[in-house]
């Protein structure tokens, strides 16, 4: 994880904040940002990390999501 307080890391958080607003200044809605997150965790090497991406991303639009019954 990148610090803060880490002299090395002060780049790549600067990078990693300029991609979120490119993403946000690009006019993404709420269902289009967690679509992006699950693909961006697709891409990790940790696989345990990802799938605790994707599981925590499919729950919450899962519990967002109207329920209608007939």
């Amino acid at each position: 994880m990148l610090d803060p307080n880490n002299p090395s890391d002060v780049l790549s958080l600067e990078k990693t904040r300029n991609i979120v607003k490119e993403i946000i200044d690009f006019g993404v809605s709420q269902d289009e940002i967690y679509k992006i997150i699950e693909l961006l965790s697709l891409e990790l090497e940790d696989r345990e990390k990802m799938l605790k991406i994707v599981e925590a991303i499919n729950s919450s639009i899962k519990e967002t999501k109207p329920k209608f019954s007939l």
